[in-house]
């Protein structure tokens, strides 16, 4: 099972024509913010970018980028905070 910490600062950089990361930083927020904004990318596109955790030694190139969109429009969201609580306290 693959897991992903959607709600952890990520950066989207551009991918130049040799395959390498540049420093052009075309989008910021959460991981999930992060899928949202490449989602609205052209397929063309979305070939040309790696998506980099802030915080982690974790990163995602076009290929995982392609799975992780996949993932979130086939999965449901997950409980939240409140109902974790919720459940824990029953």
């Amino acid at each position: 099972m693959t897991t992903y910490p959607l709600s952890e600062p990520a950066t989207i950089y551009s991918v130049d024509a040799s395959g390498e990361v540049t420093s052009d930083v075309l989008g910021r927020g959460t991981l999930e913010d992060c899928a949202d904004i490449v989602a609205g990318l052209s397929a063309d596109r979305r070939k040309a970018i790696s998506i980099r955790m802030d915080s982690l030694d974790l990163q995602f190139g076009s290929e995982e980028v392609v799975e992780l969109l996949r993932f979130l429009h086939e999965e449901g969201p997950g409980l939240s905070n409140g109902e974790i609580t919720e459940i824990k306290s029953a």
